[in-house]
Parts: structure tokens; C-alpha cells; sequence
């Protein structure tokens, strides 16, 4: 009889946990939202350029809404040798572990002198954890020939080396043995805003401000 009666008040308590879940509406995720635009960037010898961007992240991450990815108009420089594109950013990710925290990869494409898209730089740079308004700088990089004979050649032909996945520069795997030769800069602000990140035991650090 007790028996039979402790499992009737666990089905009770159980059952009264559920509706009380429905009501209250537990959180499965925290969300991560990034918004902000891609302003501009000045590379050496380069007057006409665009990016392709992407926003990656873990397998844990997924998209609730907005753009992971894409392209901007073409910029010529100006006065002060900048590459103005205000390109917007806006996306929203939830998940339950900050492994694979976002990153943004830009791809810097210019025009040669016979039109075609030469690669003009690389570039990575993690998603600030504190929620706020942020100025970011993303330095620009990109392979380097093997030998004097294939940069001649890919400077012949408009074919210089690229990375097969534009990804690569958000790997880290691979990076140490990858040769590259650095030059310019890309300039993104972003506000990101973090959302139930408590409810999960961590803490972005905006609280410290405080």
C-alpha cells in the first residue's frame, strides 16, 4: 500500500513539474545575437576591391535568424586610401555550449588591371563575449607563393594562391605549416547581445563593468 501510494504523489509531483514547465517556458538555449556592419579597409596597392564574409560557428550553434553569409558591393578608395562598404550585419544563434564560439572570416577580392579577381587578403576574428557595442580590426593575410617561378607565373596568368575552403583561416589545424605574407586591415563594429547565458552557468563579463 505505501508502495502504491509514494508512485501516485511521484505521478502528482510529476506531473505538476511538467505544467509548471509549459507555463513558465524553461529555456533550452541562451541566444547569441550580432549585429553591427562591415565599415571599410585600407590594403597597400589596392584602390577597387570587395568582401565575401561569413559568420561561423560550432556544431553545437544554430541559426535562428538572419544571414550567415555574403557579399558587398565593389569600393574604390578614397582621400585617405580607405575602402568604404558599411555592409550590415545581423544575425541570432542559440545553443547550449560556447564551444565553437562565432567567428567572422572576410575574403578581400580586387580587380587587376585586366579585370580579373585577384585574392587581396584573408582574414578571421572571434565574436567579443561581452555584450556591447564593439570596434574590431581584423588583420588581412594571404598565401604565399613556393617558389619565385609559381608567384611569376600566378602573377602572369591572374591565378595567385587561395585557400580552396575560404574557412581555412578560422581553422586551427593546418595554419603552422600554411606560408602567408600580411598586409592591411579590415575594420568591422558589432553589437552583440547575449541572452539566458546565467541560466547555464556562464558569464559574458559585462557585469564587471559595473
Amino acid at each position: 500500500l505505501s508502495f502504491i501510494i509514494f508512485y501516485i504523489l511521484c505521478s502528482l509531483n510529476y506531473r505538476q513539474y511538467i505544467l509548471s514547465s509549459m507555463d513558465e517556458g524553461i529555456v533550452s538555449s541562451f541566444t547569441v545575437i550580432i549585429t553591427g556592419q562591415i565599415d571599410c579597409a585600407e590594403i597597400p596597392s589596392c584602390d577597387n576591391a570587395y568582401v565575401k564574409y561569413q559568420i561561423v560557428a560550432g556544431e553545437d550553434w544554430q541559426i535562428v535568424d538572419g544571414h550567415d553569409e555574403g557579399i558587398t558591393q565593389s569600393s574604390r578608395s578614397g582621400e585617405e586610401n580607405l575602402l568604404v562598404w558599411n555592409q550590415p550585419l545581423d544575425l541570432a544563434f542559440k545553443s547550449t555550449n560556447p564551444f565553437g564560439w562565432p567567428q567572422i572570416i572576410v575574403s578581400v577580392y580586387g580587380l587587376d588591371g585586366f579585370g580579373r579577381d585577384i585574392i587581396q587578403g584573408y582574414g578571421c576574428i572571434h565574436v567579443p563575449i561581452m555584450s556591447g557595442r564593439h570596434r574590431l580590426k581584423i588583420r588581412l593575410f594571404k598565401p604565399k607563393s613556393a617558389s619565385i617561378i609559381q608567384q611569376l607565373v600566378g602573377s602572369l596568368t591572374g591565378m595567385p594562391p587561395e585557400f580552396s575552403d575560404p574557412r581555412f583561416p578560422s581553422y586551427g589545424e593546418g595554419r603552422e605549416v600554411t606560408r602567408v605574407t600580411s598586409g592591411g586591415y579590415v575594420m568591422v563594429h558589432a553589437d552583440v547581445v547575449t541572452k539566458d547565458m546565467d541560466l547555464f552557468g556562464y558569464e559574458d563579463g559585462s557585469s564587471r563593468m559595473f
